[in-house]
């Protein structure tokens, strides 16, 4: 049934003759950059802090994911190769904060690196830890109170290397490089992504822009697999997302809301929009006396845009 239903769904997506289900859609033309070394978009607040930066690319490393809800915290986030940003709600709205990845990713336990930690090459911070020779040149030389914050370990061994953490950031000595290149900036936000996430779609580079331009205008539309079910039986949600061409727009994060007619309703996180633009889910229906209609309303995200689509079902007997 679920590959009949995605079958036709194509079908009349592509003759246009579900326009009955769609809602018109509000497309954000947002600033967005697209990072080909990658192959992921960084756009809005997120390309704002990202360009603030002196040396993003250096500090930051290169985007590996687009941005997505986590779906533990409900915010947006984006990962690059050395952080994550998190876009929070403030009292002052919606503002970036950076991740610090390294009290994240620190473990108390690892083994400390038998070299002098006090001296005239030294500095002791309010943290109670030392950063000293040439990672305490490279915290002066790079505003490490900015851009790393306050260390949390001592110089530890880690892999057999020697490495330091701070709040934001980890530094690695490189005896082997040439001089001014020995200390390096570890990629936490990597490895905090596939320690923790671990989504290889999330990984998956996003397409280009095209000749016709960034911008995308989704449009979305919702079908529900099961116009009439009974109370407490499972239903099928398809989500399809194209582009004003309409071509399947894929990568696209998806949030659907189901109301109930008691007034209450329950939010769920899909997965992202597949190669034919389409995302589902499964649910239980509620023990809703019959004739009830529950309400379904799509939200969709991607490159700073969005599009919202609505349908809905009736329960029978």
């Amino acid at each position: 049934m679920g590959k009949k239903l995605t079958r036709w769904l194509l079908i009349f997506v592509a003759l246009g003759l579900v326009s009955a289900f769609a809602v018109p859609v509000t497309a954000q033309e947002a600033n967005s950059l697209y990072v080909p070394q990658t192959g992921h978009w960084i756009w809005g607040e997120f390309l704002d802090v990202y360009n603030a930066n002196p040396d993003p690319q250096f500090y930051f490393g290169y985007p590996i994911t687009d941005d997505f809800t986590d779906p533990i915290t409900g915010e947006h986030v984006q990962y690059f190769e050395k952080a994550r940003f998190d876009l929070v709600e403030t009292a002052e709205g919606p503002q970036v904060r950076l991740a610090q990845l390294g009290q994240l990713l620190h473990d108390p336990g690892n083994q400390i690196a038998d070299i002098p930690n006090e001296g005239p090459s030294c500095r002791a911070f309010a943290s109670g830890y030392n950063v000293c020779y040439a990672f305490l040149q490279f915290y002066d030389s790079y505003d490490g109170a900015n851009h790393f914050g306050l260390p949390l370990s001592d110089v530890e061994v880690i892999d057999g290397r020697f490495v330091q953490y701070f709040d934001y950031a980890r530094m690695e000595w490189w005896p082997e490089l040439p001089a001014g290149q020995r200390v390096k900036l570890s990629d936490l936000g990597k490895l905090y992504f596939d320690m923790v996430v671990d989504d290889p779609k999330l990984l998956k580079p996003s397409p280009p822009p095209d000749l016709t331009g960034s911008l995308l205008n989704p449009k979305v539309r919702v079908f529900a697999g099961k116009s009439l079910i009974g109370a407490g039986e499972q239903q099928t949600v398809y989500v399809v997302v194209q582009d004003m061409y309409l071509r399947a727009i894929e990568a696209a994060q998806v949030e659907v809301t189901v109301s109930f007619p008691n007034g209450t309703s329950e939010r769920y996180h899909l997965p992202v929009t597949n190669e034919f633009g389409i995302s589902r889910f499964i649910f239980t229906t509620a023990d809703l006396p019959a004739r009830s209609i529950v309400y379904l309303k799509a939200e969709v995200t991607i490159r700073g845009e969005s599009g919202t689509g609505k349908s809905w079902f009736r329960i029978w007997w």
